[in-house]
């Protein structure tokens, strides 16, 4: 995963206002790239620029300055972005049409013929599970139906890139649960999936890349694959009943281990310490069964930004 897809580069939105017409900025220079196939989330206070960064790169705004990239090349405004598909935080839908056939209107705004149509609907049917609500009235259907019917028109089209305004947004525990299993199983499809949450735990576990925005700006892009991120400390799981060994491992880690009466963990701040503790605990009756490496967790960093500088208001 090392060709990008997207590139967003010192990409400024201002507004004006209606009453003073002075320009804000809900963008402010923004520049990450999006890589292909990988799963990348956008979190931030409310007001950060999520949703508009989402509005620039399907069209519905322009930039007032910057440059957006598909594969190297500028996004051009004329064309119709049909390998981008996109899901917003609240999807209005018809809510005379039945579920096929807003799937199938959709289908028409994307230029797929009648016969591709009718193929995709049935297979998005059997995949986000609402083949018995084809039928039905969109006015009719709970807000987790309503969220796999956004997600399923965003990919009507087996586009390349789909844009996710929080796709968990309002959902109970079992639509969260379905919301991350249709995003892991785009990701497995190799689609690329760029997307926006509140909810920290959902972003850690679905999430190749993280990137942190606050007043527009972006503060932080991070790592979450696996091994990627530095530990913070090391955590020594031990197995043994010797008082003086535990004592010893107390003094040279700076620690008292916890846990007993044969099983005990012990905090470790750095990589020198672990390899300065093990020739001693070699023969001393403790048995090391696990040394663990601490990474920050997202929330953790998120955190470390929101206290410092901006405000969730």
């Amino acid at each position: 995963m090392d060709q990008p897809i997207v590139e967003l580069i010192g990409i400024t939105k201002c507004f004006r206002s209606n009453w003073t017409f002075r320009p804000t900025r809900a963008i402010d220079d923004l520049s990450f790239a999006i890589t292909a196939g990988e799963v990348l989330g956008l979190i931030g206070h409310n007001g950060a620029g999520k949703t508009t960064t989402f509005k620039l790169l399907v069209g519905l705004l322009r930039p007032t300055s910057g440059t957006l990239l598909w594969e190297g090349r500028p996004l051009e405004w004329h064309r119709p972005r049909q390998q981008i598909g996109f899901s917003p935080e609240q999807p209005y839908f018809y809510e005379y049409l039945t579920v096929s056939e807003t799937l199938n209107f959709y289908g028409q705004l994307y230029g797929m013929d009648g016969r591709a149509r009718r193929a995709r609907i049935g297979e998005l049917a059997g995949q986000f599970r609402i083949a018995h609500k084809l039928n039905a009235p969109m006015r009719t259907l709970s807000k987790g139906t309503l969220q796999r019917v956004a997600v399923a028109q965003a990919i009507m089209p087996r586009p390349r890139l789909v844009i996710l305004d929080e796709p968990m947004s309002g959902l109970d525990p079992v639509g969260r649960k379905e919301m991350r299993d249709l995003i892991a199983a785009l990701k497995h499809d190799g689609t690329t999936v760029l997307f926006s949450s509140h909810i920290l735990s959902d972003a850690e576990a679905l999430c190749n890349r993280v990137a942190i925005l606050g007043q527009g700006r972006l503060h932080e892009v991070i790592n979450l694959d696996r091994g990627a991120a530095p530990a913070e400390g090391y955590t020594m799981i031990v197995i043994g009943t010797s008082c003086r060994a535990l004592t010893r491992l107390a003094h040279l880690a700076g620690e008292r281990p916890v846990g007993g009466p044969e099983r005990w963990t012990v905090k470790i701040k750095d990589r020198a310490t672990v390899n300065a503790l093990l020739p001693e605990l070699h023969g001393s009756g403790l048995d090391v069964e696990a040394i663990l490496p601490d990474a920050p967790s997202l929330e953790r960093q998120f955190l470390r930004h929101a206290t410092n500088g901006y405000n969730g208001d």
